[in-house]
């Protein structure tokens, strides 16, 4: 800085010896003079500077402390709000393979298709795929059931369910037969399912697992056997003698179905709340109560074989236990 001064009085010095002191001469003394003054004002300034650097500097400090202070309390919360990253345990398997995520299961697509020019619909995927009635299954009733297999040279198969829940339903064994459709082995049989929901329908050979079909199983009763059980039934009441003599020979049947129990092709038991209303005046008004009817094939036709109705009385809720199963007395109790 000594330097620069120096320069610069000599310069101020030159400026003023040609101009307005060009008459005056400087002294020693005058121009150490000029320095002093010079450098009082420098001085002055540092000091004020200095007087204000450590204020600044602290702010300036603190500032740079809180946005620290701040990024990490905010890389803190987004942290803690990130879920943290854990290992998945892969589930529990169920009897027979399937995972123990029943919401994750769901009916297998339905296909449309032709063989040989013959139209044809299945659900499922190959090596396992199935032929159903369009309808579906319903509960406690049995389905007919064609599996198409394409999974080796196997002569004989083991066929079982399970429900999304855990349960175990046999559905039996079974000799293997040639091709159908497109298929190379089929196997025909029927199915009987007997709760509600998501049903996963297993195939395995030599014990070895070869495919499933995912089936959904409906409550209520079936069209076909609705259709089939319905007309039955209503011509056994309309004439039915021990019972419901008392009405009449001439009756209004109402019938309601409240659940069929089909385990097999050749067999019923059929569950309603029958309303019947005589004709006659001079007869008693009606009935209105549940019945429960059975529905075997004699050869030539199906026929009420079978018929109760719980009792009148003190009797009454215990009869009705004995006749109908759990679910239908369920049913019973809720109906409108």
């Amino acid at each position: 800085m000594g330097m620069d001064e120096n320069q610069w009085i000599e310069q101020l010095k030159e400026k003023a010896d040609s101009k307005m002191f060009r008459d005056v001469h400087f002294t020693a003394a005058m121009k150490e003079g000029v320095r002093q003054r010079i450098h009082q004002r420098h001085s002055k300034r540092m000091v004020r500077w200095s007087r204000f650097a450590f204020p600044v500097l602290t702010v300036l400090l603190l500032f740079l402390a809180w946005q620290v202070g701040l990024l990490s309390l905010f890389s803190g919360e987004r942290q803690a709000s990130k879920p943290s990253e854990q290992t998945t345990s892969v589930p529990e398997l169920l009897p027979g393979g399937s995972l123990d995520v029943p919401l994750l299961w769901k009916a297998s697509p339905r296909t449309e298709t032709t063989a040989n020019g013959q139209p044809f619909f299945y659900l499922g995927n190959k090596p396992v795929r199935i032929i159903t009635d369009p309808s579906g299954f319903y509960e406690d009733q049995q389905q007919r059931v064609f599996w198409l297999l394409d999974a080796g040279q196997m002569k004989k198969v083991e066929l079982v369910a399970y429900n999304s829940e855990g349960r175990r339903v046999e559905l039996g064994s079974y000799s293997v037969s040639g091709p159908l459709f497109d298929a190379q082995r089929h196997v025909p049989t029927g199915v009987t399912l007997p709760d509600p929901g998501i049903w996963k329908l297993q195939v395995n050979a030599d014990g070895k697992h070869l495919g499933q079909v995912f089936v959904e199983v409906k409550t209520g009763v079936s069209p076909a056997n609705r259709e089939l059980v319905e007309p039955i039934i209503r011509e056994y009441v309309e004439r039915e003698s021990s019972e419901l003599g008392d009405l009449g020979k001439e009756r209004d049947v109402t019938i309601e179905l409240l659940g069929v129990e089909a385990p097999d092709a050749a067999n019923r038991s059929v569950y309603a709340w029958v309303k019947v209303l005589s004709k006659d005046p001079l007869k008693s008004s009606g009935v209105s109560a549940p019945m429960a009817f059975q529905i075997a094939y004699d050869g030539s036709k199906y026929k009420v074989t079978g018929f109760q109705m719980p009792e009148d009385g003190n009797r009454y809720q215990s009869s009705l236990q004995q006749i109908f199963p759990q679910k239908v007395l369920e049913r019973i109790q809720t109906r409108p």
